[in-house]
C-alpha cells in the first residue's frame, strides 16, 4: 500500500481493516505492521475469488472451494 502513495486514512483505520483482511485469509500479518498478500488475496484482486461463497471462479471448470478457514468453520459445526 505504501508504494501507491500517501494513505488518506489513519493508522488505526488501516490496522483495523488489515486485521479483518487477515482474519479472512486475504493477507498475512508478519508483525510490526507488516502484511503480505496471500494467494487468496491475489485471486480476489484479480476477480478470481468470490468472497460471498469463498469459491474460486474458474472459467474452465466449476467453482472450487477456496478459503480454508471456511472449511474449518464447517467442520466445527459452523460455530462463529
Amino acid at each position: 500500500m505504501k508504494k501507491e502513495g500517501p494513505i488518506r486514512y489513519s493508522r488505526v483505520q488501516v490496522h483495523r481493516r488489515c486485521k479483518k483482511l487477515a482474519e479472512k485469509g486475504l493477507i498475512k500479518d508478519l508483525g510490526n505492521g507488516v502484511y503480505i498478500i496471500t494467494d487468496d488475496g491475489e485471486a480476489y484482486l484479480e476477480g478470481r475469488l468470490d468472497t460471498e461463497s469463498w469459491r474460486y471462479i474458474d472459467e474452465d471448470a466449476d467453482a472450487v472451494e477456496a478459503n480454508k478457514s471456511a472449511d474449518e468453520e464447517t467442520s466445527n459445526g459452523g460455530a462463529s
